[in-house]
Formats: structure tokens, C-alpha cells, sequence
């Protein structure tokens, strides 16, 4: 537990002091006094081993309850700021402007890692009568509301950007962050990032928070809403989250009721449209592959992350999905933080009857997504049919067992490559692409998809399933 070390200086500071141990409670939540007349309140922490040996959140919660999905969440940076204030006007990073309700608050130190001797915490808490904004914060309300209006969000699913086009294959990134969690920009300076390399849509995905969507941004790319949700068992994102929501991430894999809690999360996604996608599910970083329970609801699962080639363990995580029948969309993602990196490796592109977030997303949903390594490869074209009967990306094909089923690759970016055609996680074959690939087999019940490749052997794209059903 913490405690008071000083007196309070003229009533406006109070600092905080403890020792943890390893294998205490993920979240600690230290209460605090907020008086009537506050404008604003600046949290700043330190910690012995704050050199790796130990790694601590920061988070912040108003009067309410601390319960799962409470409103009174006021925001997170996790490690990424010392310094935090939030105000009636203006907010750091990550927190959320707003009046300052008077009662008890509570900082939450999430104990990401604790040295095996133990972390010494230090809390100042500074209370100030008159707000002092700085360049570096939140816009206000009444600015971020105009934002919305001027830029087309007032509701999320009639966001007309560019003229719509029918059945148009569009370039999207579907991970990135900024200040307002460990990236490095601005959510409009990233905007107009993307836009220059190519996308068509972009979703910012902060971890734990959905602040950024309070900043105006530009008319184009279309900008999607979304969430980092960073849980000690892994990490997933969220698109299309609702206006001033959030979703929860203080769920542990050893939580009793963590695969109850988990469902639920994603039945409060799904409830506003939204999509759950599972993060990096197979990675090197402590707390980032996913433990928890594989939601049943689950919509899409990254398989390829930045410039890196699609990674084996993911892509047979997202095999062992749909070997169980489950129709999970795979996405290639960026998760850009900063420059050098690339922004635009890698991406997808999603099959949409229009530039819109209802209709981006619904074509996710589908599975109407074919991965690729970049922003601007025109993506290959690919159908499958059998019998009298046609299918593409994400489509589910009504086959008989007496028929045969075809699918035809065509990719004239990259005549000299190859294309391997996958069936239910076994490569059946592989072939030049020339002026069109095409597989063949007799029907049966499952899933085919194809993994193009360049001439030098590098991966270009990989294709959602046809799902091919059995009459």
C-alpha cells in the first residue's frame, strides 16, 4: 500500500510512496482527493529499476466504480509519459479533457514488470486552481465537436469520403499509433502520412485508449476508430469502436471468468459493429502473444506485421482457426510507431461497395480481405468456381461431390513469380503465375486460398479462403 510521505503543500500537493513485490495484483489502484474548484491535476511517477528491471503503466480514473468497461476510465499512456495533466480544457496525451468531478480518483499503476527484489513507486499529485494549457494537449470539446461536423464523423457509418465506387478493392492500414500512446506523431500528421503512401483508409489504434479520435483530422484517408486493447494475455484491436467508447484491456488469462470477460468484450465490440481482432497473436515480447481464450466471436487475426515476410507460427495460428470452421478474416498490418519505419509495410486490401467505415468494415467481416506486402501492389485477381456456381475472397462456394473445384490466379504485376494454392493448411501446389495460374480438385468440404510470391521468392500477398460447402 501507499502512503502519504510529506505533508501536502498549501493543500495542492500530495506525494505517494510504496514497495511492491513480484506476483501481486496486475493493476494497482492508489486513491486521491480531488477538491470542488480543481481545473486541472498533473500526476507525475518514478520507480526504482526504471531501467528495464521493472516496467510500470500509468492510468487515471475519476469517481465511479473501477469495474470492467467503467465510464469513469479518464485515460491511459501506459509507460510512455512520466508526466501526465488532465484538465478541464486540455489533457496530455492519452487522458481525457473534461471537468474534474470532485471526490476520490485513483491512479492505476500497471505492474507490467517487478524486479524479483521489488519496485519502490514514487506519486506526485498536484492539484491546481487555474488550468495552464500548453500546445501539447487535447483539443476541447467544443473544437473536436466542430472537427467532427467539418470532416464528415458525426456518425461513424455515414463517413462519405471520396466519391463511392462500386464493389473497389481498397488500401488500408489497419494498426498504427500515435502520441496519444507509445507513437511519436500527431493523429493528423499520421493521417497525411498515409494518405502520401497510398491508403485509402487507416484505423489508429492506440493502446488502451481512443483519445485521438477528439483531434480533427483530415478529409482523406477515411479514418477509423479504433483500440489497442493491451491485455496482460496478448493484445487485439478493435475497429470501429463507438464515439467516447473504449474497451476494456484489466482482463488476465488467470482472472477467474477471463474467458466470460474476453466473449464479452467482443459482445460489446459487435454490438457497435465494430471488430475484434486478435494482435501479433505469436510474438517475442513479454505479455504480447495471445494467451487468452481464443474468443468465440472472434472476426480476424494479424498474420503479417511490418516489413517483415508473413511469420509461420501466425499464419498456422489463423490455420488452426479455420480448420475448426471458424471464418477469420487474416490482416497485414503495419503497427507503425515512428519514422524510420515503413508505414506502408505491410497492408490489405478489402473488397468494399464503398469508401465508407460501415462498408470497410462489413468486407472485412466478410473476409473479403487479401493481405499484401505493401500499400500501392495492385493486388492479384483471384476466382473460384464449381459447376454452375462462382465464388471470390471470402465467399463460401456450393459444390456438390461431384464436381470439380477451380481456382484461377491472375497477378500481371508479377509475371515471373509463383503462386502456391493451399488447401485447408496443406500446399497443394505451386506454379508460375505467367498470365494466370489455375489449380484444380475434385470438391470436398474446406477452404482454399493462394500465397503469391515475386519473382525472387519475397511474399506479395496471400488471399482470404473460398470456403467451399458440400450440398
Amino acid at each position: 500500500m501507499l502512503a502519504p510521505a510529506t505533508a501536502p503543500h498549501l493543500q495542492t500537493t500530495v506525494v505517494l510512496q510504496g514497495h511492491f513485490m513480484p506476483g501481486g495484483p496486475r493493476y494497482q489502484y492508489l486513491p486521491f482527493t480531488v477538491s470542488a474548484d480543481a481545473e486541472a491535476v498533473t500526476i507525475s511517477y518514478s520507480y526504482s529499476g526504471d531501467d528495464g528491471a521493472s516496467v510500470i503503466d500509468l492510468g487515471l480514473f475519476e469517481p465511479g466504480p473501477l469495474t470492467l468497461g467503467t465510464a469513469s476510465f479518464r485515460g491511459y499512456s501506459g509507460g510512455a509519459q512520466r508526466t501526465i495533466t488532465v484538465g478541464r480544457h486540455h489533457a496530455s496525451p492519452g487522458y481525457r479533457t473534461g471537468a474534474l468531478p470532485a471526490g476520490t480518483w485513483h491512479v492505476m499503476l500497471g505492474m507490467y514488470k517487478v524486479a524479483p527484489e521489488g519496485v519502490d513507486v514514487q506519486i506526485k499529485i498536484t492539484e491546481a486552481k487555474e488550468e495552464a494549457p500548453t500546445s501539447s494537449t487535447e483539443p476541447s470539446r467544443a473544437s473536436f465537436a466542430e472537427a467532427r461536423v467539418s470532416s464528415g464523423r458525426a456518425k461513424a457509418e455515414a463517413v462519405p469520403m471520396p466519391t463511392a465506387r462500386e464493389s473497389q478493392w481498397y488500401s488500408g492500414s489497419l494498426h498504427l499509433h500515435t502520441k496519444h500512446s507509445d507513437g511519436a506523431m500527431d493523429p493528423a500528421a499520421v493521417a497525411e502520412m498515409a494518405r502520401s503512401a497510398g491508403f485509402d483508409f487507416i484505423a489508429i489504434t492506440d493502446h488502451n485508449n481512443t483519445i485521438h479520435a477528439r483531434e480533427p483530422m483530415p478529409p482523406s484517408p477515411l479514418h477509423i476508430v479504433g483500440e489497442e486493447v493491451t491485455t496482460p494475455g496478448g493484445h487485439a484491436t478493435v475497429w470501429g469502436v463507438a464515439d467516447g467508447a473504449w474497451i476494456d484491456f484489466r482482463v488476465s488469462p488467470r482472472d477467474p471468468g477471463a474467458a466470460d470477460t474476453i466473449n464479452g468484450l467482443v459482445a460489446a465490440a459487435h454490438r457497435s459493429w465494430a471488430l475484434f481482432s486478435i494482435s501479433h497473436p505469436v510474438d517475442n515480447c513479454a505479455g504480447c502473444s495471445w494467451e487468452q481464450i481464443i474468443p468465440d466471436g472472434i472476426d480476424a487475426v494479424e498474420i503479417w506485421q511490418n516489413e517483415k515476410a508473413p511469420r509461420d507460427a501466425e499464419v498456422a495460428f489463423w490455420d488452426r482457426l479455420l480448420r475448426t470452421g471458424r471464418h477469420v478474416t487474416a490482416v497485414g498490418v503495419a503497427d507503425w510507431h515512428r519514422s524510420p519505419n515503413r508505414m506502408d509495410m505491410a497492408a490489405v486490401r478489402v473488397k468494399a461497395d464503398s469508401l465508407t467505415e460501415r462498408a470497410v468494415i462489413d468486407g472485412i467481416r466478410r473476409g473479403h480481405v487479401i493481405v499484401m506486402r505493401d500499400a500501392a501492389t495492385p493486388p492479384p485477381s483471384v476466382s473460384a468456381s464449381c459447376g454452375s456456381h462462382a465464388a471470390g475472397v471470402g465467399d463460401t462456394l456450393a459444390c456438390t461431390v461431384a464436381d470439380t473445384i477451380t481456382m484461377r490466379i491472375a497477378a500481371p504485376a508479377f509475371p515471373d513469380g509463383h503462386v502456391d494454392f493451399i488447401w485447408n493448411a496443406a500446399r497443394m501446389t505451386s506454379g508460375l503465375i505467367g498470365s494466370g495460374a489455375t489449380f484444380s480438385m475434385p470438391a470436398s468440404a474446406g477452404y482454399l486460398r493462394a500465397h503469391v510470391y515475386a519473382a525472387d521468392g519475397s511474399a506479395v500477398a496471400i488471399t482470404n479462403p473460398v470456403y467451399v460447402e458440400i450440398r
